[in-house]
């Protein structure tokens, strides 16, 4: 067995002879239930708004340099057979190898300051807590950037930073900030690794030189992204960077996400008695300092308003050293034992909790979609479920609304003249609200009232989600005019024959529309409606389901 502990701020390593154990058991278990999650687990909106970068990259739509970097390494997505679904599927597979990534890191810091077995506890620990098996897998930066942070601090934390390594460190942490701007709260950490190493003054000065190498190949990285980049206006790195930093840390006060934080520390109790022994059994060192450097990403918490549950497995990754730690002073096995049975138990829970959680209804509702356009055309949608097509709107998170409305202007009639979306995805409160909700609301989360009347008018409902440009009356004794939002083919649903523009329609016949102001006589009481012609057999209105996204809700304790 590994005798491996720390004394004086040194790690001394004795023979090793490993055999399988419970924990390595337990580890590989905790991943295979992560691949079967990756196909069945319901798709959070932030990864179809992932995807869609890929896809407006390959189609030449991408506006936006900023955290969008990523895209060049899932350009193969669009190669995978299928649809959305399909590619979020593959993405999370590479998740779910970006979150071994991260375990390794874990286990090769852990295991430089403890035990093998301490070290395992460490990488167990982390699976098993809060969010980690529910958002570790997700296809979002998180994943990625732990990934490539956590890497970079065990090269710091366990080489001799050799030039190679030097390199290495500056390329992982650039590659973290091509993904997302928040890699910025792994840079403790790296302060962190300088105070641990501060005997080793050559090892510091390689350190930051590592730093001054991630400062010029981010501006490489980034000005070779950028340069193929057509920046929408708005769009621009100092305008994102600016709002990210504001609504991201400055608005919402202390604690902005209690319930997120509250469930997490209930999932995470055994790790965190854990991480507690660490820290106190190190009485006055230089590696408490580190250690809690190290916890830094998780302490963000306190000011962090965007700490949902996918944010835990991008910030608690190096808070298991500390744990390591703690395991290593725990002399007692059943003590271990009963604090790694909770663990487990923590972790069947979460599972347990996500079960009935599913992805047929979007899978049912991008095949139909896919069948009812054979090819990608604009849509209107809260999130960009479809990925392939161009979305139009604007990104309908609680952010992206408040932004919205504090600007004051109505953008739907514009984006209807110009784009021309024949799709509408009424996936969001604020669109379903605008659809068929109160025309009197007006809360925080809704659209304006002209975007919401312009929308009730351009658009009537098909199935589900599923919403087609068109338009509907009941026909009075001197008869109606109607008007369609944009020219095109219009299929004709109603009772018995109408007479529109002089021409006689009967149920499912189509017209084209050059006009958009449509003069149209019959039946008094007469239900018509013009619904956009696809070309393919329209399904009932109840075939699909209407909850698309299972939200965080399910993990909230």
């Amino acid at each position: 067995m590994v005798d491996q502990t720390i004394d004086g701020g040194v790690a001394r390593q004795g023979p090793a002879n490993y055999a399988l154990s419970f924990e390595r058991m337990a580890i590989a278990a905790a991943f295979l239930a992560l691949c079967v999650l990756s196909y069945t687990r319901n798709v959070n909106w932030d990864e179809f708004y992932f995807l869609s970068h890929v896809h407006a990259w390959l189609d030449g739509r991408l506006d936006r340099p900023m955290q969008t970097g990523f895209v060049h390494a899932f350009t193969w997505l669009g190669l995978v057979p299928g649809h959305e679904m399909e590619q979020i599927f593959a993405a999370r597979v590479v998740m779910i190898g970006c979150l071994a990534a991260t375990s390794f890191s874990i286990h090769r810091i852990a295991h430089h300051l403890t035990n093998e077995r301490s070290a395992n506890v460490a990488v167990l620990a982390f699976l098993c807590s809060g969010f980690v098996l529910a958002h570790g897998g997700s296809f979002r930066a998180d994943p990625i950037a732990a990934a490539l942070l956590t890497s970079a601090v065990a090269v710091a934390m366990t080489t001799r930073l050799a030039l190679l390594h030097i390199v290495a460190v500056g390329a992982l942490l650039a590659l973290s900030f091509m993904v997302t701007i928040k890699s910025a709260l792994y840079l403790p950490a790296f302060l962190g690794v300088m105070i641990w190493r501060m005997n080793d003054r050559a090892a510091v000065v390689r350190l930051c030189v590592a730093m001054v190498v991630a400062s010029g190949l981010v501006v490489l990285f980034y000005t070779w992204h950028a340069s193929g980049v057509t920046v929408a206006d708005g769009n621009e790195a100092s305008t994102n960077a600016k709002d990210a930093v504001k609504t991201g840390f400055l608005q919402d006060g202390l604690f902005p996400r209690q319930y997120v934080i509250r469930s997490w520390v209930l999932f995470s109790l055994p790790q965190l008695i854990l991480a507690a022994i660490g820290f106190v059994s190190l009485g006055r060192s230089r590696l408490v300092l580190t250690l809690c450097l190290f916890a830094a990403p998780v302490l963000s918490v306190a000011i962090y308003r965007n700490a949902f549950p996918y944010f835990f497995p991008f910030a608690a990754p190096l808070l298991m050293i500390a744990v390591a730690i703690g395991a290593q002073r725990i002399k007692s096995p059943k003590v271990m034992v009963q604090l790694g049975i909770l663990m487990i138990f923590g972790a069947i829970l979460q599972l347990a909790l996500i079960a009935p959680e599913n992805s047929r209804s979007q899978r049912a509702t991008i095949a139909e979609v896919h069948r009812l356009f054979d090819k990608p055309i604009s849509y209107i949608d809260g999130f960009g479920i479809m990925s392939s097509f161009p979305k139009t709107a604007f990104f309908m998170s609680s952010w992206g609304v408040a932004r919205y409305r504090a600007a004051g202007q109505p953008v739907f009639a514009g984006i209807i003249q110009n784009e021309q979306p024949p799709l509408l995805l009424a996936q969001r409160y604020a669109l379903q609200n605008a659809l068929m909700g109160e025309v009197e609301s007006d809360t925080p989360f809704d659209l304006l009232p002209e975007d919401r009347a312009v929308l009730r008018r351009s658009y009537v409902h098909y199935s589900g989600t599923i919403w087609l440009a068109g338009a509907e009356t009941v026909l009075s004794e001197t008869g109606a005019q109607i008007s369609v939002p944009f020219e095109g083919h219009y299929r004709v649903e109603t009772e018995g024959t109408v007479t529109i523009n002089g021409a006689g329609y009967n149920d499912g016949d189509v017209i084209s529309v050059d006009n958009l102001d449509l003069q149209v006589k019959g039946t008094a009481g007469t239900r018509l409606r013009f619904i956009w012609d696809t070309g393919v057999a329209p399904i009932p209105s109840g075939a699909l389901g209407t909850v698309i996204y299972a939200g965080f809700g399910r993990l909230m304790l």
